[in-house]
């Protein structure tokens, strides 16, 4: 159990999640229900963490299916005198708004109270619509409580609780994302716990019940309300007075102020650090209200006797300004106040004041305020322009920035259950409006399919690759009732996503509709056991709840054939594994041919629970073992891959990344993020065709634990470095990408800034988030008491720590909310290893980190910059790349860059890494000594040259087929070594010899050999044997067109077996083995019958394939495609003339054209089709051609190159 929610006296670090659990510990609070939503999901995650206290104690904790049921929860309680919360994000509280506006005209019971936490998102990073609940609040006569700092999220709980006992109102409790998501330093109290508890349950008479209070139907309504607002209102009022939860900061002691400010929330905090940025704190009035609902007019009349002007500062739209200007107006009107102006969303002039929509920050709300700031003419006031100026000009060249980062769109997890889906139908829309397919498979017309979108891990099918499979959203559950709406009108078939947790929510009162309707609708339910959006939450699906009590798990399938029943139009139910692509599909594929309610449970745990479980499982085998006896890998061959792109954009999944070969980019597998799922190998393209063999299943067994074999490095005698002081505060940004440690590194910060004695306040980036998207925290120290916001203003951070470079230039981007950084202030520290993007892995756009590294140096202080890729040390070093962080932070340490000693670190670290925790230890250590000495660790990159090729093959053909080969591939291949090419193109040369020896013998090297070197006596030293670097890479690549036997052979080459025995640590020697499963889709043409396979193939099968070298002649059909694309480049080749430079450059480009053309059969032709359409553009002069994407149109059926003829470009060249 958590011992910071048992602490009773002293300073604690908590979340805003966690500080509001923690304040209802120490307010008797009974029961604790709602639903997780962002940002306050994380309040159940805490609770769960003390369900030992929760039950000793008999605290009821109970996510309620849906946030109306948490709030009849609340009403439920007030039968008895129980503190009752329920918590919600702020698009609950519309669903939830029923019931609180009932149960708070009803009132709570005596002795009892019922608060709703209500979580505002206002900058929407991770919710559908603009948030601000103080006006839905407003709406239901429920009083809002708006707490600013950290201190207050928590004493403010029982504060809530208090008032809604005294009032029997029900209290809005609202918190925004950053105070949630955020956290600090608070001063604890004791726990105080419920009297009326769930260990002692009594009997309640029911004759004693107040019906009359209870049951608030007409009349009593009106009585009702008249009661809140002219007794409980006013009640309420005169006990937010006595508590000072309003409070005039900073009063004139005589005379008035040229201006004072109004505020609330977390604004105040940005109020209070902008004039601390500017040295005004503590000089000017600041009305600070905590219950911003109803308004307490009488605190406001004795603020505006002190001030000639007042300034507004809230987020969102005008909640607190209409009601001031409302107040005053009649104030006024009555001779209570003289006139005073009120601005707000509007500053004098007309120029604009604080923005209405988004949220706000210190620096936007210091833009805004600098010219009032300096207008103020006051001696009391003590206005320094110049330091105003100062900090104007450095927010606002943040804003200068000459930079963009690439987009980093969130994704599903690797392992995800929902991209099986996803998958599946994005490959069903293109089939389903092909005319071909649909008469052939269905005998029908084309379908236009229209997907309706819900809320769920499933929304991010709004982004890149399955952005085609939503069209709309209408909010949690309705995904159903949007098809609804259009339904009668279209012809089309429809398809609603719908989440477990979403079904039981609400999305079975929208297939109830439906079915009540006969719509012809499809809903496929994503039933992956949780709710793993917000953090993995029970759902009513499993058989535990929140506090891991036994429940009865309901089954969705079971509950939707009672809601069929008998109708008379028969419902569509079926229910599968979505991982089993074929039947999931044909499955798809009948129910959305069907008329009338079609619906498909897709039924497979969530990656993340399963896998997680699962690595527990293998941990206790290894310890019990010693080691792990069998894994199973997806590993991808870099030799069969083809780049063309197909698996990425088919699953986008982050499992995937791109790796450097002498042969160009190449998918591969990355070993910290794929969990072995076999969704990349699962996928289709055209005809329903499987067409990429480099996948495999490679099963590693093992007779005792790996050797690791990692590089050794002294890390004794490290020396101290200085730990540098900071004046006032000391701010630190930390980015990079969900699953890199973000939170962890945030928290060691906080934790050990805590234990040295600072004010500590941070705030983390959560939500969408974490599914492969951008993260970030901000973290703050600062000495003494003073307030101030937990963000860093624009250019002040101290400290960027870049765990990923990419989203560390994201942090300065002056289109973004970061801009945290400048050359005055910032030491950068990044990790500058390239973590793809969706868009970088599936070919849309890219980045180059070592111009991102420039761009850093150039805005950060280049003299303490530090960037180095520390994944790839950590592997060397370490043995996995996942110690990057720690490695990072212990470089920011050594080179001076944290304000904290060497044993609060230490002591951070172990509080909050409890796993694995020596490895991280040695890792810091790692990266002290990098930054002193970043020599011990550097690895000179020596490019692979002409001669370590010719040795590497020459050894492989010795052993494999003998002298007479070796001599005759290095007669061919010495001729490199002569010319004037680059050492680049000498190595690629003797590769492309040997790869063509491979393939077809020595003749084939031969002819290879003499192209080339056809094309060199023509090309030109001038123009750097640019055509015959082309010629030299993509010749041998055409030639070497992989059919299924030269397939078999890369499939179990030497060099492949080597190369996989060192990345999965298989030493034969030890006893391991591998064992392959080949994934490989054979397809043979013959006597014009095509025939197709898909099947796992082992390493005898290939070897024998690969020698069936005889079938190239044997079958003329056979890759007739790939045999004139070769023929017709070979042509090119050797008819290259040109006559000025233009030519030259153009000949260049066609010469090129086959590294667009990649992929295999129904992948590669139309490309092909494409590249002949091209060279035809350029090679003709027609000028600059479109990109060859946009020649996709032509069947492979319609080619000119079918009977071997060449284009006309070609002939003439010739």
């Amino acid at each position: 159990m958590d011992p910071r929610f048992t602490q009773e006296k002293g300073i604690s670090i908590f979340t805003g999640n966690e500080l509001i659990v923690k304040g209802g510990l120490e307010s008797s609070m009974g029961l604790l229900t709602g639903y997780p939503g962002s940002p306050v999901a994380e309040v159940f995650d805490a609770a769960e963490r003390v369900k030992e206290l929760m039950s000793e104690k008999g605290i009821m904790v109970q996510i309620a299916n849906n946030e109306a049921l948490g709030a009849a929860r609340l009403n439920g309680s007030q039968m008895e005198p129980i503190r009752a919360m329920a918590v919600m994000k702020s698009v609950g509280a519309h669903v939830a708004s029923d019931g609180l506006a009932l149960g708070n005209m009803a009132g709570t019971a005596p002795g009892g109270a019922a608060v709703a936490v209500f979580g505002d998102d206002t900058w929407s990073e991770g919710t559908q619509v603009p948030a601000d609940s103080r006006f839905i609040a407003r709406h239901l006569y429920m009083p809002v409580l708006e707490p600013s700092t950290f201190q207050e999220i928590k004493d403010w709980i029982g504060v809530a609780f208090d008032l809604s006992e005294h009032t029997r109102l029900y209290l809005a409790y609202l918190i925004t994302s950053n105070q949630a998501d955020g956290g600090g330093t608070v001063q604890v109290n004791e726990n105080r716990f419920p009297d009326r508890n769930t260990n002692e349950p009594l009997e309640i008479s029911s004759r004693s019940i107040p019906v009359d209070d209870r049951v608030i139907i007409p009349p009593h309504t009106a009585a009702k309300e008249h009661e809140v607002l002219h007794e409980r209102f006013p009640d309420l009022i005169r006990r937010v007075r006595e508590l000072g939860l309003n409070q005039i900061l900073y009063p004139t002691a005589s005379g008035k102020k040229p201006i004072g400010f109004v505020t609330s929330s977390l604004a105040y905090c940005y109020l209070e650090h902008v004039l601390n940025l500017v040295g005004l704190s503590k000089t000017i009035p600041i009305l600070k209200y905590g219950m911003t609902y109803p308004m307490d007019r009488q605190i406001l009349g004795n603020f505006v006797e002190q001030v000639e002007e007042v300034y507004v500062v809230e987020e969102k739209r005008g909640f607190l300004e209409e009601q001031i200007n409302a107040a005053l107006f009649e104030m006024q009107r009555d001779g209570n106040v003289g006139e005073v102006k009120v601005w707000g969303k509007q500053f004098p002039g007309g120029s604009p004041g604080f923005p209405q929509s988004k949220g706000m920050n210190p620096s936007i709300m210091l833009q805004v305020l600098a010219p009032v700031l300096k207008a103020i003419e006051d001696r009391t006031i003590p206005v320094d322009q110049g330091r105003i100026d100062n900090e104007v000009a450095l927010s606002q060249a943040t804003s200068a920035y000459a930079l963009k980062a690439a987009v980093r769109t969130p994704s599903f997890c690797p392992g995800c259950p929902h991209r099986d889906s996803a998958s599946v139908l994005n490959r069903m829309i293109d089939d389903f409006e092909d005319e071909s397919y649909m008469k052939n498979e269905h005998g029908s017309e084309p379908v236009d399919l229209v997907f309706h979108g819900d809320i769920g891990c499933y929304s991010l099918l709004k982004y890149r690759p399955f952005n085609r499979l939503m069209h709309n959203l209408s909010g949690m559950g309705l995904g159903g009732g949007t098809g609804a709406g259009i339904d009668p009108f279209i012809t089309n078939k429809q398809l609603v996503f719908m989440g477990d947790s979403t079904f039981f929510h609400s999305g079975m009162a929208a297939i109830s509709d439906s079915i009540k309707h006969g719509q012809d609708i499809a809903y496929v339910i994503l039933d992956n056991k949780t709710t793993a959006m917000t953090g993995h939450q029970p759902t009513p699906g499993v058989d535990v709840d929140i506090m891991g009590r036994p429940t009865f798990a309901q089954d969705i399938e079971q509950v939707i054939r009672g809601m069929a029943g008998s109708a008379p139009d028969k419902v569509y139910i079926a229910r599968m594994d979505p991982s089993d692509r074929e039947t999931y599909r044909k499955t798809l594929e009948e129910a959305l041919l069907r008329n009338g309610v079609k619906i498909i449970v897709a039924d497979k745990e969530c990656g993340i629970t399963y896998h997680r479980r699962a690595k527990l499982e293998q941990k206790a085998v290894a310890k019990a073992a010693g080691y792990i006896p069998e894994e199973t890998f997806i590993n991808i061959t870099p030799e069969v891959c083809e780049y063309c792109l197909e698996c990425t954009r088919g699953t986008g999944c982050s499992g995937l990344t791109v790796e450097g070969t002498i042969h160009g980019p190449k998918i591969a597998t990355d070993l910290s993020l794929c969990v072995a799922d076999g969704a990349c190998t699962k996928l289709t393209v055209a005809n329903g065709d499987k067409t990429c063999p480099s996948f495999e299943e490679i099963v590693v067994k093992r007779k005792q634990a790996p050797q690791t074999q990692t590089e050794n490095i002294d890390l004794t005698g490290l020396p101290d470095p200085e730990v540098k002081d900071f004046d006032d505060t000391w701010y630190a940004y930390i980015a990079g990408v969900g699953g890199m440690g973000i939170n962890t590194i945030s928290a060691i910060l906080s934790v050990a800034g805590a234990r040295q004695g600072y004010t500590v306040r941070f705030t983390n980036k959560k939500g969408l988030a974490i599914r492969n998207g951008a993260v970030y925290s901000h973290v703050s120290f600062t000495k003494g008491d003073g307030v101030i916001s937990q963000l860093t203003p624009y250019g002040h951070a101290n400290l960027l720590f870049g765990l990923d470079i990419l989203e560390a230039v994201r942090g300065l981007d002056p289109e973004g909310y970061g801009r945290v950084a400048s050359p005055e202030h910032t030491t950068a520290v990044v990790e500058t290893g390239k973590r793809h993007t969706i868009r970088t892995l599936t070919g849309e756009e890219d980045f180059d980190p070592l111009e991102l590294e420039e761009l850093l140096k150039q805005y950060t202080n280049p003299d303490t910059y530090f960037g180095m890729d520390l994944g790839e040390i950590s592997e060397r070093f370490l043995g996995n790349k996942i110690y990057a962080n720690s490695i990072l932070l212990g470089v920011a340490y050594q080179r001076g860059a944290l304000p904290l000693t060497l044993e609060n670190i230490h002591w951070a670290v172990r509080q909050n890494i409890r796993k694995d925790l020596d490895s991280n230890l040695k890792a810091f250590d790692l990266g002290r000594k990098i930054a002193f000495e970043p020599s011990v660790v550097e690895k000179e990159i020596v490019p692979i040259s002409h001669s370590e090729i010719l040795k590497e093959k020459s050894g492989i053909l010795d052993r494999s087929r003998g002298k007479q080969i070796v001599e005759a591939y290095v007669r061919i291949a010495q001729w490199g070594a002569t010319t004037a090419m680059s050492e680049a193109d000498k190595a690629r040369y003797a590769q492309g010899v040997y790869d063509v020896f491979q393939w077809g013998g020595e003749a084939n090297a031969i002819e290879y050999g003499s192209l080339i070197a056809s094309i060199y006596t023509r090309d030109s030293a001038d123009l750097h044997y640019r055509a015959t670097g082309a010629a030299v890479q993509y010749l041998a690549r055409v030639m070497t067109y992989k059919d299924e036997i030269y397939v078999a052979h890369l499939l179990t080459s030497e060099e492949k077996k080597k190369r996989d025995q060192e990345r999965y640590l298989v030493d034969p020697k030890r006893g391991d083995r591998i064992a392959y499963r080949h994934l490989t889709r054979p397809h043979f043409q013959i006597l014009g019958y095509h025939m197709k396979f898909d099947i796992k193939t082992r390493d005898w099968m290939l070897k024998v394939m690969a020698k069936m070298k005889f079938l190239r002649k044997l079958l003329p059909a056979w890759h007739r495609e790939e045999k004139n694309f070769r023929n017709w480049y070979m042509s090119l080749v050797s008819g290259f003339r040109y006559g000025d430079v233009d030519e030259y450059e153009n000949y260049v480009r066609v010469l090129e054209l086959p590294n667009e053309v990649r992929g295999y059969r129904e992948v590669i032709w139309p490309k092909m089709e494409a590249a002949y359409k091209m060279s035809e553009f350029l090679l003709n002069g027609g000028g600059e051609p479109e990109p060859i994407d946009t020649y996709l149109t032509i069947e492979p059926a319609q080619s000119s190159q079918q009977d071997g003829r060449l284009p006309q470009s070609v002939a003439r060249a010739q």
